[in-house]
């Protein structure tokens, strides 16, 4: 096999393995939602038939999705960052302002955290 060849095929693999990789991880967890959900819904069945009370439903938590947010804002703003410089060295200013895409999605994710943040807050000292 050449180099020619070899320079072809690397880009196939990466590319088609990222999207397998990918559809593997929404497969996977789709089951496990639909497994959890299973389970539930027998228990509460179970529960029904026996004449035993329900447990009520667990609350979400609040806190979880705010920590995302600022997680993913944090993750897309040096992946960008790094994105930027590196395409840079390789190939050029012109194909290196692509790598502040996922910069302007971090930034945007952490507004959006900081936003929420302040929000509650002022919420929070209305009520009080």
């Amino acid at each position: 096999m050449d180099a020619g060849m070899v320079a072809v095929l690397v880009p196939i693999f990466a590319i088609v393995g990222g999207f397998s990789v990918a559809i593997v991880a929404i497969v996977v967890g789709y089951r496990e939602k639909m497994k959890r959900a299973e389970l539930r819904h027998r228990e509460r069945i179970t529960a029904l038939e026996k004449g035993i009370e329900l447990p009520p439903d667990p609350e979400p938590d609040p806190d979880a999705r705010r920590t995302g947010s600022l997680k993913r804002g944090l993750a897309g703003l040096f992946l960008g960052i790094v994105l930027y410089f590196a395409l840079r060295e390789v190939a050029g200013h012109d194909v290196a302002i692509f790598g502040l895409i996922p910069a302007a999605l971090g930034v945007a994710n952490l507004i959006s955290h900081f936003a929420a943040r302040e929000k509650r807050g002022n919420g929070a000292t209305r009520d009080a």
